[in-house]
């Protein structure tokens, strides 16, 4: 950073992210509007043109009647008393959201909720290679310590949708210094990051390294970041030392266990020994966490996996950030979702990718070591409960890893710069090719989850894209269709795609059906108001309500950075992707024991529908369909 900011010791840091003059990050997100409430008939419109696609004519019919009883009865009651609650708070949502999406689910959020993924530097200049784990994990701290420096000096470049619409930054406040707590039937987010102006912060990593946890201090007597040859040393330090010696008992693995029996247990572990309750402190307080992995994955899907659904006792997961380095040098990342989405770690994985590709992944400042504190480790107290809690929890995270079936893998025969010679948005192109994907494969729709940012009203978050509609499924019907002409599926192909941004834009402003239902049904649950029959109608479940989307979508943006979650259902799956100028990268995750999905056949049948899509837009006769 340049002015009378800290050293960056020559090493060039990405302009692209820095804010222009005296605006901050942070400046604008109390003023930003609030979150509207939608218009109960128009939400009940777009709900009954979602559901289309998925009913017979009769079904339908039941379900308009259903719809208009709530429409004209209960659903009014409660719209008032959502419009209500909106008056008195900027974001009706957000704590709901919070707290029914993430921290009152009981099931492990490890690795239903977190997500994770490979990182994007081995394509360029890391490929694996032994004995590089120290170097690298040392120069991607350095990076992700510098992108934490200028969120606390509110440096970052605010986000905007257009060159004037101000989108929130709020999530990137919780990036760092950040752990979720567990609760006996609900957990509780800790933020312990505060900006330069806010005061000071805990300085420090967790590095994990063969079930032992250790601290280092990250900054100088100057309160600068120490330098790469610095972290080297002391990442050494901790690899030599747990190489020589046993195993640790990897008491991370807990935060992999069901919440309530993970609550009991930190519960018990704190009685042990007061210095347990420090450790614990310790551990919430660092601004995030080095994983010093003993596996060598090479392939994407295998580190993806890894990331995913790793050895659980080098993890933990309640922490909002995990750096994972391999034995081999390979990266990943593991996030808790409940903070925030995946938007932020994106742009702090490109904002480490541009710096690393700048310095052509070397570092360029002084080599020489200054003294510093030797790493500090946390011996938690154990007793038999803890242990067996420990080999309990181990036991159930590994089931997870066998029950999932990934598949990672880029499409390369063309990217973003095809479809903008055609003039077609991209992600909505994608949507139309997983549509059509999985109605070859399974010869049926399925109710489709896409992520769309609500980010311009005051700590927005997500509304749903429901991305299957009777115009995508039309025209993945003609697609299959031998007797139907190519200037048919273009026709129907258009239309599609124009449906699709239109509801981008209303979902973009809080203005889909999925968020306004769920709130006037918490609404009902908090007034002690029995849930509407409209929620146990078939077609809310059938079109994708209440966390029942077969195909759990998000565009993960424009550069190398790829990741993912878990699918919503037992027979779905999670398809998430980003897409560069020549190439898109796809991560493809669904359940083993669900017999009728495979994550491979899908991403096959995605690639197949991306060729004969541009077939399409080329006007090709002679379409391979």
């Amino acid at each position: 950073m340049s002015g009378n900011g800290p050293p960056d010791y020559g090493m060039p840091i990405p302009t692209l992210f820095l804010s222009d003059g005296e605006e901050k990050t942070f400046q604008y997100d109390k003023t930003l509007p609030s979150l509207p409430v939608p218009a109960l008939d128009e939400t009940l419109a777009k709900y009954l043109k979602s559901v289309k696609p998925f009913l017979t004519d009769e079904e339908f019919a039941e379900t308009q009647k259903t719809v208009k009883d709530f429409q004209n009865g209960i659903g009014k009651e409660l719209h008032l008393k959502l419009m209500e609650k909106s008056k008195h708070m900027k974001n009706w949502l957000e704590k709901w959201w919070e707290d029914y999406a993430y921290l009152s689910l009981r099931m492990p959020h490890a690795p239903y909720v977190n997500f994770g993924g490979p990182s994007p530097y081995s394509r360029v200049m890391w490929p694996p290679k032994t004995e590089t784990q120290i170097e690298r994990a040392a120069m991607l701290s350095w990076f992700m310590l510098k992108f934490w420096e200028i969120l606390r000096k509110e440096r970052l470049r605010v986000d905007r949708g257009g060159k004037t619409n101000v989108w929130s930054m709020h999530q990137f406040y919780r990036m760092f210094n950040g752990c979720k707590t567990p609760g006996e039937n609900i957990d509780q987010l800790n933020d312990f990051f505060r900006t330069e102006s806010e005061g000071d912060v805990a300085s420090h990593l967790l590095v994990i390294c063969r079930g032992r946890y250790f601290t280092i201090e990250v900054l100088d007597k100057n309160r600068n970041i120490i330098t790469v040859p610095e972290f080297e040393v002391q990442f050494r330090r901790i690899r030599s030392l747990c190489d020589g010696e046993p195993e640790g008992p990897g008491v991370g693995a807990l935060t992999g266990q069901n919440r309530t029996v993970w609550y009991k247990l930190r519960e018990h572990l704190m009685s042990i020994h007061p210095e347990n309750a420090k450790h614990l402190d310790v551990v919430q307080k660092a601004i995030f966490v080095v994983s010093l992995d003993d596996v060598a994955p090479v392939s994407d899907t295998e580190i993806g996996r890894e990331a995913l659904v790793g050895n659980p006792r080098l993890r933990w997961f309640d922490k909002t950030m995990t750096l994972i380095v391999f034995r081999n040098g390979m990266t990943a990342s593991n996030c808790d979702h409940a903070p925030h989405d995946a938007m932020v770690n994106v742009v702090l994985s490109y904002f480490v990718f541009l710096g690393l590709d700048a310095c052509n992944y070397s570092w360029t400042g002084p080599k020489s070591i200054r003294s510093f504190p030797a790493p500090t480790e946390l011996s938690f107290r154990l007793d038999d409960r803890i242990i067996k809690g420990i080999n309990d929890a181990d036991q159930l995270y590994r089931e997870s890893n066998n029950s999932m079936d990934i598949k990672i893998d880029p499409f390369t025969c063309y990217g973003r710069d095809l479809l903008r010679i055609h003039n077609v948005h991209p992600d909505a192109f994608v949507q139309m090719a997983l549509q059509l994907a999985y109605f070859r494969l399974h010869q049926k729709p399925a109710p489709t989850y896409e992520t769309a940012s609500t980010r311009r009203f005051y700590n927005g978050r997500t509304e749903t894209l429901r991305s299957c509609t009777t115009e995508t499924l039309n025209w993945s019907k003609s697609m299959l269709d031998a007797s139907s002409s190519n200037a048919k599926r273009r026709q129907l192909f258009n239309t599609a795609i124009e449906t699709h941004l239109r509801n981008m834009t209303e979902a973009q402003e809080n203005q889909g059906c999925d968020r306004h239902l769920f709130g006037l049904q918490i609404c009902a649950l908090e007034n002690g108001i029995p849930i509407p029959k409209l929620y146990a109608d078939p077609a809310y479940t059938k079109s994708g309500g209440g966390g029942n989307y077969i195909l759990s979508t998000s565009c993960i943006g424009y550069t190398p950075v790829i990741g993912g979650v878990a699918p919503m259902c037992t027979n779905g799956y999670g398809v998430f992707y980003s897409i560069e100028t020549e190439r898109i990268n796809i991560f493809v995750i669904s359940w083993i024991a669900d017999r009728e999905t495979s994550s491979c056949k899908l991403y096959n049948s995605i690639s197949e529908s991306l060729l004969d899509m541009r077939r399409l837009l080329e006007g090709s006769t002679s379409a391979r369909l």
